[in-house]
């Protein structure tokens, strides 16, 4: 008989043990903002990044071409996304944290697409921005391949090696001898097979014509 009286007493104890034991739903949540907090990639900032020669980029920090957008590629392998459309200010501190600070930095009033503003960087890359947002690049021939896309279309490149990357129109304007592919264009030194890329561009920018 006390063996039974005992027995709700233990179930009673049983049961305050358990409200006081933590929510298991909660533990998830917890492990998720951890694994949230690993997987984000952090630039270094531009003045971190450059601290000892603003003029020297960063060891690991690369920079490729797309039709759309610049990609940052971090250190580790993994790569941000410069993309058409982002603030200009975002866009600026992203790239300076890759290639230093702006060497030049304004407002051109006489671009056809209207006025645009601008940062150049050293080797020749600049972004173009139109009402406050990243809306273009340039790159002209002062880099010896050093930034290309993602299939090593860049500066250098003859026109043979281009139409391997897919269908390219050539004709001669006001500036040279111009090309496009796909969303990028460009200028070749001539319209040969053996014809160099001189100059690379996508998006708006502020081509003289």
């Amino acid at each position: 008989m006390m063996t039974n009286k005992l027995l709700p007493c233990a179930l009673a104890a049983l049961g305050l043990l358990a409200a006081c034991a933590p929510d298991p739903a909660s533990k998830p949540v917890e492990n998720k903002a951890v694994a949230n907090e690993a997987a984000e990639i952090i630039v270094p900032p531009a003045h971190e990044a450059n601290a000892a020669n603003a003029s020297e980029e960063t060891p690991g920090l690369g920079v490729n071409l797309a039709p759309d957008e610049l990609t940052l590629v971090l250190p580790n392998g993994s790569s941000r996304h410069v993309s058409f459309g982002m603030a200009k200010a975002d866009a600026v501190k992203m790239l300076s944290a890759a290639l230093g600070s702006p060497i030049e930095q304004a407002e051109n009033q006489d671009c056809g697409a209207g006025s645009l503003g601008y940062a150049a960087f050293r080797d020749g890359l600049s972004l173009y921005f139109q009402d406050g947002k990243f809306a273009g690049w340039d790159l002209d021939g002062r880099e010896n391949g050093k930034f290309t896309t993602g299939n090593g279309i860049g500066i250098g490149m003859t026109r043979k090696a281009l139409e391997v990357a897919g269908p390219v129109e050539v004709g001669e304007t006001t500036i040279g001898q111009e090309f496009t592919l796909g969303e990028m264009s460009g200028l070749l030194s001539s319209a040969a097979p053996d014809g160099k890329v001189t100059n690379l561009w996508a998006g708006v920018t502020c081509i003289a014509r």
